[in-house]
Parts: structure tokens; C-alpha cells; sequence
């Protein structure tokens, strides 16, 4: 609870307290007790001690609100005076205080402050009902006060229950962002952020369903993780993604709320959530899920600069090819999971004489070149500097016509190598091995491909060799 709301609920609570004051002091003076108005007795006494104890609760610090054993201590003590007051006017009767306690009972147990008011106007009208068909005195003040105290009780006796059930709901909520948040400082995959997730969620009363979408800016596509599906942003209606990735705002659908997540101003994506009843979805709840989103959205954000970092460290800056580790790294996967390939080694021939003809900057923007004519003829390959002039090319599937296909790119790249020719001719040369059929991991195939490749350049270079 913060301090605007502290304030507020001291504000309240002390002046509910009057409320009973004052009923419990209107009776108690016109009870059979207080006869003659006699200034000291047991029932006068108890009402000043309301009053001092009122008067000194405003001067308490905010502090001691906050704690639930503190007010749970003031509730007690007052249902206890008040009951003494009662007991000591000698006008109520079993049926009064029968519902004195039933009051205090269903509102301390009410779902919220509306139903703690319904079941006390309830049980107000049922002891008017009792008083109506019992022969009473129709004049007796001290009599028909007892209704609008009954509900003053219960209207204090409801604010603090739900008061400490909104705290209650307040901790649990703070200890659910908790464990979720450490989830997702935890785990950098997605799928697996989501699984661990999901019982979280459930622990959420308010809803009955999830979902978070990351936001492709550059595609303008949604990606769900928890269903792992994506769709176009046109596919959505234009004014929940006006609302969402233009504004940052929340939109409210029939069935679904969608909170955006953003981090300085900028949107990464939504977190969608189904409340089992709209019309009970709280401000605190509303809270809650922004708080979410902006977490997600602050897991979205540092996964993408992991991402970049990654995605840097498995380039080679020259060429713009992926580099030996990250080549090393796809190989050893498909082996993981069986997956039939080839790695294809690749070497410039006499290129080094070129490089030091020429100088480095000129055989730099060589091998630029070059890379861009592999990634050109390659596609879908996995393409690699291995180091200096040799590259790595990793091609998918059992390669039944991999003869043919090497023939026909080094036939290509025989074309492109005249263009850059001067006196120096660069050629290529190339050795290629196949998984499962030359080794059972990745350095026995590329050990292999190695040595085809030592064959076409011992073979008189410019070919394509295969043991």
C-alpha cells in the first residue's frame, strides 16, 4: 500500500470508527442503563473511551496502518467494547445479538465490500422483519437504532476485511512478478520461458488465459510464443494495433485485454490475457499486467541484443560469412539429430600470390567478393570462412547429386573468377564429405573433407577431388 492509499484507508477507517461511536453512544443514552442520565457508569465510560481512542488514532503514524496484526488488533478491541456497550445498556436480547455476530461473521468472509453491504442491508431488514412481529414499543429510540448500528458494523467490519484482502492479494501478486520475473532473467529461449510460465499464470486468479506475441518491426509480423504461431500485424484489426504498437495502449476487447510492452515508448510486442469476469477486473489487476508486460517486453529487448551479440561473434568481418565456430556448431547439431549433410571445403588457388602481388586491401576486397558470389549460388547452405582462403560450405540432405551440383557451381565461379582476373589467374579448388557415410561427427567428416581437398590441390589444383 502506498502512501496515498494509506492515507486514504486511515481516513476511512477512522471515520467508519465515529460512525460507531456515535450509534453505540445514541443508544447507550437512551438505554434502560442510563436512567436518569447519570454521568458515570459502565456503558458512558466505554463510549469516551471510544472517542479518546479515536481522537489518539489520528495521531498514530501511518506505519503501524500498514500492518495487518495492527488493525486486526483495533477490529477486535472494538467488537469487544461494543459488545460490552451492548451487553451493559440491558435492552438487547438473544435475537440482537444473534445477529450482531452473523453480521460480523458474513462481512468479515464477504467476497468484497458490495457483498459485505448486500448481506448487511439483508440482515438489517431481517431484524426489522423480527422487531415488526414483536411486540415492541414502536417509540423506544434505543430499539430502532439497533438497525442502522448493525449496519454500520457491518459496513466497517467489510471495509477492513476486504481492505486485508486487497493487501493479502497485493503480496500474493508481488510474490507471483517475483518468481516470474527470475524465470525470465533465467532463460534465454523463448518456448522454454513460456513452459516455466504457464503454471505461474495459472496462479492467477483473474484469468483463465495467456498469451505473450514478440513484434517484428521490419516484417510488421506477430510472433505467439505459447502457441508458436505467427500471423501478419494486417491480419489483426487496425485499431487494436493503432492502440498496441502506435500508442502503447491498452485495449479492451469483449473477451481479451491486450497490454502493450514497451520499453521506452518503444513496442515489442503484447501480452494478451482472457479475465474470467470483465466487470471484476480490478485497477490493481490492470497493474499487475502492465507491470508484466514491461517485463517481457525488457526480456524481448535484452534477447535481441543477445541476439546481435551472437549474431556478431559468429561472423567473420571480412567476408559477412559465418565463422569456423558457429559452422562447427550447426554440423555438431544435425549430427545430434541425425540429419543427413555435406561439408564442402573450398580453397583459392594461388591466391596468396595474388594477395602478395597485389597487397592486402586488393585481396581483401577479393575475398569480399567472393564471399558474396558463394552466398549468391548457395543458398540455404550454411556458408563459412575457415580461415585465410579456404571456406566451408555445409549443404543438407543426402546430396545423391552432389557431383553434379559442385560441377555446375565451380563452372559458375570459373566465370566470375575471369572477371577479377589479372595476371595472377585465382583459381578454386574443392573437396566435399558426406554424413553418415564419412564419419559419425563432425570432425571425422570434415577430417575427410580435408583430405579430399588436399587431394584436388596435390591432383594439380582448379578441380573438385572426393575419396
Amino acid at each position: 500500500m502506498n502512501t496515498k492509499d494509506l492515507v486514504q484507508f486511515k481516513y476511512n477507517f477512522l471515520n467508519l470508527r465515529w460512525l460507531i461511536v456515535i450509534a453505540a453512544a445514541y443508544m447507550a443514552v437512551f438505554s434502560a442503563a442510563n436512567d436518569g442520565l447519570q454521568l458515570v457508569n459502565y456503558v458512558n465510560i466505554l463510549v469516551l473511551f471510544f472517542i479518546l481512542s479515536n481522537i489518539f488514532l489520528y495521531f498514530i503514524s501511518l506505519e503501524y496502518f500498514k500492518e495487518n496484526n495492527f488493525r486486526y488488533i483495533i477490529f477486535i478491541g472494538d467488537i469487544i467494547l461494543v459488545s460490552l456497550g451492548i451487553y451493559f445498556t440491558k435492552s438487547a436480547g438473544t435475537d440482537f445479538f444473534l445477529l450482531y455476530f452473523l453480521v460480523i461473521v458474513i462481512t468479515a468472509l464477504g467476497k468484497d465490500i458490495k457483498a459485505s453491504i448486500i448481506s448487511t442491508i439483508i440482515a438489517s431488514l431481517l431484524y426489522s422483519w423480527l422487531l415488526i412481529n414483536k411486540d415492541v414499543n414502536i417509540y423506544d429510540v434505543n430499539i430502532y437504532m439497533r438497525i442502522p448500528f448493525l449496519f454500520v458494523v457491518g459496513l466497517f467490519t467489510g471495509f477492513l476485511s476486504e481492505t486485508v484482502k486487497k493487501e493479502e492479494t497485493h503480496v500474493k501478486d508481488l510474490r507471483l512478478i517475483l518468481a516470474i520475473t527470475e524465470i525470465m532473467n533465467e532463460n534465454i529461449d523463448y518456448y522454454i520461458m513460456v513452459q516455466l510460465l504457464d503454471p505461474l499464470f495459472e496462479k492467477i486468479d483473474v484469468i483463465s488465459d495467456w498469451e505473450v506475441a514478440v513484434y517484428d518491426k521490419k516484417v510488421k509480423k506477430f510472433k505467439l510464443l505459447r502457441e508458436d504461431d505467427e500471423f501478419s500485424a494486417s491480419e489483426m484489426d487496425p485499431e487494436i494495433v493503432d492502440l498496441l504498437i502506435n500508442q502503447a495502449k491498452i485495449y479492451i476487447g469483449k473477451s481479451f485485454i491486450y497490454f502493450p510492452q514497451a520499453r521506452d515508448k518503444k513496442v515489442t510486442g503484447f501480452l494478451r490475457v482472457k479475465p474470467k469476469n470483465m466487470k471484476e477486473f480490478s485497477e490493481q489487476d490492470y497493474d499487475l499486467f502492465m507491470t508484466l508486460a514491461g517485463e517481457f517486453a525488457l526480456v524481448i529487448e535484452r534477447n535481441k541484443l543477445y541476439e546481435e551479440v551472437k549474431h556478431l561473434a559468429d561472423m567473420d568481418r571480412l567476408t559477412g560469412l559465418y565463422n569456423y565456430g558457429f559452422f562447427l556448431e550447426q554440423s555438431d547439431n544435425r549430427v545430434n539429430h541425425k540429419k543427413d549433410f555435406a561439408i564442402i571445403m573450398i580453397d583459392l588457388d594461388n591466391f596468396k600470390t595474388y594477395n602478395d602481388t597485389y597487397g592486402h586491401v586488393s585481396g581483401n576486397t577479393y575475398l569480399k567478393n567472393i564471399a558474396n558470389y558463394f552466398k549468391s549460388e548457395l543458398k540455404g547452405c550454411v556458408l563459412a570462412r575457415y580461415g585465410g582462403d579456404e571456406f566451408t560450405v555445409l549443404r543438407d540432405g543426402k546430396n545423391e547429386d552432389i557431383g553434379a551440383f559442385l560441377k555446375n557451381f565451380k563452372s559458375v565461379m570459373d566465370a566470375k573468377f575471369i572477371e577479377y582476373e589479372k595476371k595472377i589467374k585465382v583459381t578454386m579448388s574443392i573437396g566435399y564429405a558426406l554424413f553418415p557415410q564419412d564419419g559419425i561427427t563432425s570432425e571425422e567428416v570434415l577430417s575427410k573433407a580435408d583430405k579430399c581437398l588436399y587431394k584436388a590441390k596435390r591432383s594439380g589444383k582448379n578441380r573438385i577431388a572426393y575419396l
